[in-house]
């Protein structure tokens, strides 16, 4: 069965790499749409990590923990770069002087 294991150290930290390079070039283009490349491999990450925990046949069952390391993985890089699209669709749309729908992280950063 062919699993992407992201949840593999070096494979999470060549990720958490790319999506900070993203990131950052996301911030010093002011556009929303770079960062918004990894939030969308890591969504389609998760999909398929859950469909192949949904229909695992009975001979793969030893990989259970390992899709579920996986999930994890992916619900976590999922979080960083939605805050980070938002976070750089802010600095967009004040660069651009264009009025945002809402101010998403605002009560963030007013808490931190």
């Amino acid at each position: 069965m062919f699993l992407v294991n992201v949840a593999n150290p070096w494979v999470l930290l060549l990720s958490l790499f790319i999506m900070i390079c993203l990131i950052y070039i996301g911030k010093e283009a002011k556009n929303a749409y770079v960062p918004m490349l990894a939030l969308i491999v890591f969504l389609i990450l998760l999909v398929m990590h859950g469909i192949q925990f949904l229909i695992l046949p009975a001979q793969y069952e030893s990989m259970i923990p390992q899709i579920s390391s996986c999930l994890l993985v992916d619900f976590l890089m999922i979080f960083i770069s939605y805050a980070s699209y938002l976070w750089i669709d802010d600095i967009e749309a004040k660069a651009k002087k264009k009025k945002s729908i809402d101010n998403s992280l605002e009560w963030f950063w007013k808490n931190v």
